[in-house]
Order: C-alpha cells, then structure tokens, then sequence
C-alpha cells in the first residue's frame, strides 16, 4: 500500500496560493516521507493585492496552530467584522454585511431575521436587521472584538477576519513551509513532459535542471502555465454576469484610524474599497473598462481618495478575468488561486477559494493511480463553490437603485438559474433553502437582501403565530445585550496599538 503512495507534489508559483497549499500539504507529506517542492519565478511577481478576507482564514491560522497574535504583526493585519456598503442602494444609504448571524440567537430554530420581518412589515421598526449583529455594533463603534488579554464569544465563535498584507502573509508561510522541510526552488517552467496518458511527468525549469513528481499544482494565476497553457482546460468566460473587468489599486500611507470593515463605496461605473492595515491603507477602484477609461477611473480613484497633500503609491492598474476553470483538476494536475479562477473581490472570497481547494484536496488526495471519482466530485464541488459565490456577488447588483448607465447595465444581466431560484423562494416568505450552498449561510442573504429593502411578501408561518409582544421583547433585549457587549470592549485602535508593539 505505502508504495503507492504519491512521494512528491510539485507546486509551480509561490504567492499566497502556492505558500499556503506548501504549508498545509507538507505537514501531511512529511509523516507519509514525502516531499513537496515549490519552484517559483525569480523574475515575475504577484499580484498581491487581495488584503481583506473572511472568517476561514481565522479556522485555517488555528488549523496550523499558530499564533494569531505574531501571524499578524508579520501581517500588518488589523481585525475585520463586517463589510460596510455605501451609496450601494442609492446616495446617503448604507448597509452591513456582518460576520456572524443576529445576535447568535435563534428562536424556536429559526434565525432571528423571520421575527424582526414580521415587526418590520407590522409595526413598522425601523431598525435594521443588521442592527441584531453584535459584529455591526462593534464594526460601527470602532472597537476590537475581544478585551485586552482575554477572550470573548466573537473571539472563541471565530466570528471575525483580518484585513493584511497579502506580500507578507505569504512571505509568512514560505518562512514557516521552507522551515519545516518544503523545497524551494527559483525556476521558469520552461518545458513540460507528458506521459502516453497526457498527464505530467516532469518539469524543465532552466539551467539544466528536471523536476519530476505524481502531483502538480498550477499556482501560475491567470495565465495558468500547466493547467491552461499545457493541458488546454477551457476557461469559462462569466463576463456576461459580472461587469467589472479592471481595478486600480493606490495604497495609501497608514492613517490615525482604523475601522475594524473593509469600505466599500458605489462609484459611477464600480465601487471602491478602503482596507485599514496598521502599516498602511489599501485603496483601490474595481471598474468596468465598457463604462469607463483607465485614466479617468484613475481620477476618479484619487479624487475620492482624500489625499490632502499627501501622495499615495503611484496607481496599479490590473486586468481582471472574471470566470473559472471548465476542471479545477486535469490529469494529476490541479490549479489553485486565480489558475483557477476569479470573481471580482466585493466579498473577501479570494483567499477563500484558496484556503477551501487546498483543504478539499488533502479530502480527496490520490495514490499513484489517480482514482477518476476523487477527481471529479473534486471538480463538482470547486465548481458549486464558485457558483455559489458568482450567485452572491450578482445579487449585490442587482438590488441596486442607482441610475448610472454602468449600474442600470449591472442590474440587468442575465440572472443564473440558480439564483433566480433562490430569489423566487425567497420572495415569498423569506425562506433560503439552497442544498448547494457550502460558504454563504441564510443570513448572509438575508443581510444583503434586507439592506437593500428587499423584503419577502409574508412572515413564514412560524413566525406569524408568534405572540407579538413576546417577540418584540425579545428583539429588544438582543440589542440591550449587544450594546452592554459592546462599551466593554476595547477601542480597535487601541487594541492594534498594543498588539503591534514591538516586544522588549
């Protein structure tokens, strides 16, 4: 049996996608005697400007048993709660996309929004559901989800993320993967061999020097070196969903303040996002290239970006393919990162998809003789995952009120089946049964949704016969707990203050 095992996984590209499958991989690898090699570029970069992420990366920091606190002075990171939306429904209206469900309660097994529906749509409340958040709360007052050396139930719940430096976390793993035993190498692939069946048997990258192994892993992003350019898996284009084919990025220099969310502001013809690090601002503009031009977007970027004097780092501008892989696993080899596709960043899910193929893999990892059922419920799950977020992202458009010809566009895409479906049941009584969900729960939608004044026609029935005024009780001490949770907890600046002091 063991001589079947697979003894060397190959990864081509480091950056996050390729540190983060090396650390996590190598650790089961080394206990089987196997390696794993990492052979990156020495000449093209990454494009490493991803900063904002969601609670996943807390589970996968715990995961590797590290600590949290040195991850993220390496990082430069900062705590995220919640993404605030604004001008998104219209001018001078915001919304929040919080971690975590209402309060963390549920009533007689329902989430709390059934209940706050039913007072919206008979009494008339104008609190919003999102205002059932202990995450909202914190994320709107600026503090930290935890008190100075100690714990607290957002903390333990994981209900929380980070905003960092996307250089320096894989800098981070590289340090940690190459420590424990990963092989890096600095090389170009500049031939691939295939064997009689076409799957990959080695890798030339220059200088006389062959790698050869039974696994390989395509962290090449967009251009896709083994999985696209060598075994010809066919991209699928979802241009026709998502609109936003390019961002500009100008980070700029740190601030005085740093809101524990990532801003993301509607703009003529995208939106903008403002990312607080504790060594600087991560700005930037995601544009569709049919609404407006590079330069003027540009401008439009440094316009709002309320530079006062200062200057920020020079605009990057970056193209963006929005789409995934027809096989995020072809042959023995499988593409993680953008190899393997893109959705513009609106949710944080980059680091996600990462994390999430990385994790499924080691579910499904082969012997020697790649098994054909591991390979294809592997592709069937990375392609309901990608689904399911391409879903999430469309519907943040087209809820939108805003009248500009780059939102009216937006708003009119063609709807995938998926979601109309999702949508049509909703409508109804506000129920979210999607079987195919595995990264968004009913109260993700119901945050977007709800923000945007979406509400279903009725309550469901369980939350109908309710006693109003039990409910209403109910709901009322929720916010008397949230906000007694809430004065106790420290300032986030504060809180970053002390975590980032050097040590003695």
């Amino acid at each position: 049996m063991s001589a079947a095992r697979i003894e060397t996984i190959v990864i081509v590209g480091g950056g996050t996608a390729g540190w983060m499958a090396a650390i996590y991989l190598n650790r089961y690898m080394r206990r089987m005697n196997g390696k794993v090699i990492l052979v990156e570029s020495p000449t093209i970069g990454t494009i490493g400007v991803g900063e904002a992420t969601i609670p996943s990366l807390v589970r996968f920091i715990r995961l590797l048993n590290l600590d949290e606190k040195e991850f993220m002075r390496r990082c430069s990171a900062t705590y995220k709660l919640a993404i605030k939306f604004e001008d998104w429904v219209q001018d001078g209206i915001t919304y929040w996309h919080p971690f975590g469900i209402a309060s963390g309660n549920r009533v007689n097994g329902l989430d709390l929004f059934y209940f706050w529906m039913k007072r919206r749509l008979e009494a008339g409340s104008k609190i919003s559901y999102a205002d059932y958040c202990v995450q909202t709360l914190l994320a709107d007052a600026e503090k930290a989800p935890l008190p100075f050396g100690g714990s607290s139930p957002v903390w333990e719940a994981g209900g929380y993320a980070y905003h960092l430096d996307a250089s320096a976390l894989g800098d981070y793993f590289r340090e940690i993967a190459t420590a424990e035993g990963v092989v890096h190498l600095f090389g170009d692939v500049q031939d691939v061999a295939l064997n009689d069946h076409g799957d990959i048997t080695s890798l030339g990258i220059g200088g006389g020097r062959t790698l050869s192994g039974e696994l390989f892993i395509d962290c090449t992003g967009f251009r896709g070196r083994l999985v696209e350019e060598t075994l010809k898996d066919p991209w699928i284009d979802w241009s026709r969903f998502m609109l936003c084919d390019r961002a500009v990025a100008m980070p700029l220099p740190r601030g005085d303040r740093f809101a524990p969310y990532t801003l993301s502001k509607a703009m003529p013809s995208g939106w903008m996002w403002r990312i607080p690090l504790s060594s600087r601002i991560g700005n930037g503009y995601v544009f569709s290239s049919a609404h407006i031009s590079a330069d003027a977007a540009t401008g439009e970027l440094i316009a709002h970006s309320g530079l006062r004097g200062t200057r920020g780092a020079d605009p990057r501008l970056i193209n963006i393919r929005i789409g995934r892989r027809t096989n995020f696993w072809t042959r023995n080899c499988i593409a993680v990162g953008l190899a393997s596709g893109f959705i513009e960043p609106l949710e944080s899910t980059g680091i996600h998809i990462i994390q999430r193929s990385i994790l499924m893999l080691l579910e499904y990892l082969p012997d020697r003789q790649i098994n054909e059922a591991l390979r294809s419920t592997y592709n069937a799950r990375m392609a309901g995952l990608y689904d399911e977020i391409r879903d999430f992202i469309v519907l943040h458009y087209i809820l939108t009120q805003r009248d500009e010809p780059f939102w009216r566009d937006a708003r009119n895409v063609p709807l995938p089946d998926t979601l109309r479906d999702t949508l049509a049941l909703y409508d109804e009584t506000g129920r979210i049964d999607n079987p195919r969900l595995q990264l968004f729960l009913d109260a993700n939608y119901f945050y977007i949704l709800a923000g945007n004044g979406r509400l279903p026609r009725r309550p469901i029935a369980e939350a109908d016969i309710a006693p109003a005024s039990e409910t209403w009780h109910l709901l009322d001490r929720v916010r008397e707990q949230n906000r007694a949770f809430v004065a106790r907890m420290p300032d986030h600046a504060a809180y970053l203050a002390e975590l980032h002091r050097k040590p003695v």
